[in-house]
């Protein structure tokens, strides 16, 4: 049996080389010979998107992210399970897509986990003609985007409260509040390139710019 680390640093060099069959076998090779790990986790959450984006089989991605969702890893599962909401709904299932991604959408503490499942809430609301629930979704996720931002500041991460600045100036572009959104992206865009990156960057300049 391979060692956990040893099996990480073929998964690091595959990625590197872009190996996609390879990293699919590693990630099988990790979930059977490590199975109660962390890193096993996230395996099966990215089997699951293999499955998904590589093999068009939602039925088998559905699968892993339910697998995943069930090991209830603090950030992997949450992954897994919003995945699995957006699964379920292009199955028909509405309504378990809205449960899933509402368990995801409602910590206790917001997170990007949180935020990215409102704004799938959002996406499937204005899908099914539920203008009302978009219009409630949106200001929820513009509340949580808002504390996100501050709780960045306070514990001085830069480059994570770029990135809610970004988010936030995108919902409230959503919600027509054009004005204060340009401020934030503005905020946004004035922690520059190298705190940010490249794409991010580019990302803030195009919204400002739309």
């Amino acid at each position: 049996m391979a060692g956990l680390e040893s099996l990480l640093n073929d998964l690091a060099n595959l990625d590197a080389q872009h190996d996609l069959e390879g990293m699919r076998r590693v990630r099988q090779q990790i979930v059977q010979e490590h199975p109660e790990s962390e890193a096993a986790v996230e395996a099966i959450y990215k089997l699951g998107l293999d499955l998904l984006f590589r093999d068009r089989n939602l039925v088998g991605a559905v699968e892993k992210f339910e697998e995943a969702a069930r090991r209830k890893h603090p950030f992997w599962s949450g992954a897994a399970r919003t995945s699995l909401g957006l699964c379920y709904y292009h199955q028909g299932r509405l309504q378990k897509a809205l449960f899933e991604l509402r368990r995801v959408a409602y910590p206790q503490e917001p997170n990007a986990h949180s935020v990215t499942a409102l704004s799938f809430l959002e996406t499937l609301f204005s899908n099914e003609g539920q203008r009302d629930e978009v219009k409630r979704v949106r200001k929820d996720r513009i509340g949580q985007l808002e504390h996100l931002v501050r709780v960045s500041r306070e514990q001085q991460q830069p480059t994570e409260r770029g990135y809610y600045l970004y988010m936030l100036g995108l919902a409230l572009k959503d919600a027509g509040e054009d004005g204060r959104a340009k401020a934030v992206l503005d905020d946004a865009k004035s922690h520059g390139p190298d705190v940010l990156g490249a794409d991010l960057f580019r990302s803030i300049i195009a919204a400002i710019e739309r």
